[in-house]
């Protein structure tokens, strides 16, 4: 699978999958308003969606990722996860659209938020929009707290709060991180998650 760098800054783009791509998406430069539309007119091809943000006081994000599948065959997952520290605000709002052609299509999209922070915001808004009548399509959200036990725990081995908060964040970013497969990517993408820090 071909793993492509998407730096995002700020409007639409929108990109048609012609081969197994996995679109690892950099929102570091700290984005108001992005939108990424993937358009899957051939066959049998495969994507994934990988994004990751920290977002702190006064930043905020609001993401939309649409995956249009016009062809049989063809498979998605969108993978979200973001961590809202003081202030921090993020709305999600993730499109499944299948159309009628697109038979045995099999596409889900998950956005998992991790809440550090006091003042924060989040907002999932999952949209499916499905013409065909033999496939699979799902979507899930999780927004949580930090866990105290874990917290405690941490700080009982002698790290302060701040550095177990950091190293609880590190770990959320971790599972989705080693779908990298790039490691050039993989490395760009850990050094600005784990660099936003408390």
């Amino acid at each position: 699978m071909l793993t492509k760098l998407l730096e995002l800054v700020s409007g639409e783009i929108s990109l048609e999958v012609l081969e197994d791509t996995q679109f690892v998406v950099d929102l570091s430069k700290k984005v108001d308003d992005v939108s990424l539309t993937l358009i899957f007119n051939k066959s049998g091809v495969t994507a994934e969606i990988i994004c990751m943000y920290s977002l702190g006081v006064n930043e905020s994000v609001v993401l939309t990722t649409s995956t249009i599948h016009k062809a049989p065959f063809t498979s998605c997952v969108t993978y979200i996860k973001g961590v809202l520290f003081d202030g921090g605000n993020s709305s999600y709002t993730g499109k499944i659209i299948i159309e009628k052609k697109a038979q045995q299509t099999n596409s889900y999209l998950n956005d998992n938020i991790l809440v550090v922070g006091e003042n924060t915001k989040n907002n999932s808004k999952p949209i499916l929009e499905i013409e065909a009548d033999d496939v699979k399509a799902s979507h899930g959200a999780t927004t949580g707290r930090v866990n105290e036990d874990q917290l405690y725990y941490l700080e009982s081995r002698g790290l302060s709060e701040v550095e177990s908060q950091n190293l609880i964040v590190e770990g959320f970013f971790e599972s989705l991180l080693s779908k990298i497969t790039d490691d050039k990517i993989k490395n760009k993408i850990r050094n600005k998650i784990t660099n936003a820090k408390i």
